[in-house]
Parts: C-alpha cells; sequence; structure tokens
C-alpha cells in the first residue's frame, strides 16, 4: 500500500489536465528533456474511465506545474482562467490515501 492522492475527476477536469500536460510534452521534448513521466500520466488520463484518480508526489507536482503553465498562458493572451482555477484548485486540495502500487 502507497499513500498518493486522490483526485475526483470528470471529462472537464480530465480535458483540462490531458491540454496542460500536452503543453508541458511538447517543451521537454523540444528542450531534449526526459519525457516518459509526462507521456505515461498523459496516457493514463486520455484512457481514463473512473471518477478518480491516483496521482504519486512527481506526478502531482507536474500537474500542478502544468495547470499554472497553462493559466499563465490563458493570463497573457487576456482570457478568462476560472475553469483553469477550478481544476487547479481541486487537484491542489486531493487528499491523500493509500491505495495499491501500480
Amino acid at each position: 500500500m502507497e499513500k498518493q492522492r486522490c483526485i475526483k475527476t470528470d471529462e472537464i477536469t480530465k480535458n483540462m489536465l490531458v491540454h496542460a500536460l500536452r503543453d508541458v510534452f511538447r517543451v521537454e521534448n523540444e528542450n531534449g528533456m526526459p519525457v516518459e513521466v509526462t507521456k505515461n500520466l498523459i496516457l493514463r488520463l486520455a484512457y481514463h474511465d473512473g471518477k478518480k484518480i491516483f496521482l504519486d508526489e512527481d506526478e502531482y507536482k507536474k500537474v500542478v506545474q502544468a495547470l499554472n503553465g497553462l493559466r499563465d498562458g490563458f493570463i497573457r493572451a487576456g482570457r478568462y482562467t476560472d475553469g483553469i482555477d477550478i481544476v487547479l484548485m481541486r487537484v491542489m486540495r486531493s487528499r491523500y490515501k493509500r491505495c495499491a502500487v501500480r
């Protein structure tokens, strides 16, 4: 049993996370950085059907940074960030739960 973050997901949350992580993936790929963690997380989110997703600490940090980057881009473009703020708060308020190691 491992302690991981449990995030409640719906279609909007899942799509927002995939969109934000795709931008991070592109930047990492262009700079020659390792992309395996990001790629696996994107694929796991894209094919996720349940109402909850469990993230370890590295994945959690990457998701928060990706959402902050997406939010910064929206602010620079003069767009509303209400949807991103909701998803970001949902991720940041997630609690630890014990789950089986995958």
